[in-house]
């Protein structure tokens, strides 16, 4: 009997505590509509409820709960638009909790009941709420992203966008391709990028790809993201359809697709693919300067001296104002010389010795001086062209520039 009694009683305390608390939902819901509403007390029983089991899946808390922040959202706004002082941060703050909120309460509101039926009963007075209000999410955006909370600016950027996309809000038939919405998936993708979110980033650029908007830029990013991730399979592939669809200015010294698609190459060792990609280009662009020096310093690393050179000559022919082809041409000059002075080092007679230095180790050092001469009176700040001519001065004996380029050096 004693054991009936207090499950009886705790039952009833139970039902008084749920009872208790969905008075306070009601409360807070008649605390917004007074005339001077206190919000902090209204969000204080909204949180009691919410840590009550018997309300906290209730869809009228969750419902009022959005209500409460709409309803502060709209009382700033109105003291916006009449040339008041409204808490702007407060003010979209309490927007985009409202939205959280409301999110949950649609779905609650969309279960069946015991019976197995499905009557929602705040859906359409939510969806109505945030329809009117759609834009200022976009607004919250452009507000969170002037004050560098560029995590927030993405939270409102994405909202606005998601919105028209939302099932519940098919039927306001919202434009999700006119230039806001655009924009908004634009403005996303980059403040997700500059809060470090690369995945949300590359989420929200893809979507952003398909309005063709800011198209060059779109693509550099994705790539850059996909770069950033070690993904080179899908950053070959976006960089070679950025190609394919805006032609040579992809391949701008703004963007440089070719470039980058060589690098990658390049640093996958397929010294091979890179060199036929620059090959190819070299036919729509054939005065581009930087691809004959990298298609010469390609060919060098594959042995193909005469190409090397052949493809360097061609870069200066096309801008003789280009101090890194020069030394490029310098460096395999040079090296060659260092070879052959390696060879003749091992030359044990000596006076084969001294033949060989005068006849071949000293006339090879003398074809790279023109190259590093140039190139360091082109671009004298580079340190690599002096060290290199201090090397071949001393090899070949030549005191006088030797002492020229150590003071260079100063050294």
């Amino acid at each position: 009997m004693r054991k009936i009694c207090l499950t009886l009683v705790m039952a009833l305390i139970v039902g008084a505590t749920g009872f208790a608390q969905k008075k306070n939902v009601n409360s807070a819901y008649n605390e917004t509509w007074q005339d001077a509403p206190n919000f902090d007390n209204a969000r204080k029983l909204i949180k009691e409820a919410f840590n009550d089991s018997t309300t906290m899946n209730w869809v009228k808390t969750w419902a009022t709960a959005g209500m409460v922040e709409m309803r502060f959202f709209e009382i700033e706004l109105t003291k916006a638009m009449s040339g008041g002082s409204p808490n702007e941060e407060a003010m979209y703050n309490a927007l985009k909790e409202a939205y959280d909120y409301f999110l949950v309460a649609v779905d609650l509101d969309a279960k069946p009941d015991e019976k197995g039926r499905v009557k929602p009963k705040y859906t359409r007075d939510i969806k109505e709420q945030l329809h009117t209000n759609m834009e200022y999410f976009y607004y919250g955006g452009g507000y969170f992203l002037n004050k560098q909370n560029n995590q927030k600016a993405y939270e409102m950027f994405k909202i606005f966008d998601d919105l028209c996309r939302k099932d519940f809000m098919e039927s306001f038939k919202i434009n999700c391709n006119d230039s806001m919405h655009m924009q908004s998936r634009y403005l996303a993708a980059i403040m997700a990028y500059t809060s470090g979110d690369k995945d949300e980033a590359l989420t929200a650029f893809l979507r952003s790809k398909e309005d063709n908007f800011n198209g060059l830029d779109v693509y550099n990013a994705i790539a850059n993201i996909y770069g950033e991730k070690k993904d080179t399979v899908n950053q070959i592939a976006i960089l070679q359809e950025g190609i394919e669809k805006f032609g040579e200015e992809a391949n701008s010294d703004e963007y440089g697709f070719m470039s980058q698609l060589i690098n990658i190459y390049i640093n996958k060792s397929d010294i091979t693919t890179a060199i036929s990609m620059l090959n190819e280009s070299l036919k729509t662009d054939p005065n581009n300067r930087e691809y004959w020096k990298v298609l010469g310093s390609l060919y060098y690393e594959q042995e193909d001296e005469a190409n090397a050179i052949s493809a360097l000559e061609k870069a200066i022919e096309i801008d003789p104002a280009y101090a890194d082809a020069y030394g490029e041409l310098g460096r395999i000059y040079y090296n060659t010389a260092v070879n052959e002075s390696n060879k003749a080092n091992e030359i044990q007679n000596n006076a084969e010795y001294s033949k060989a230095k005068e006849e071949i180790v000293k006339p090879a050092f003398q074809k790279a001086i023109p190259y590093y001469e140039k190139a360091h009176e082109l671009n004298p700040g580079e340190k690599g062209f002096l060290y290199n001519l201090k090397s071949i001065y001393y090899n070949i004996d030549d005191g006088a520039n030797l002492e020229r380029i150590e003071k260079l050096l100063g050294e």
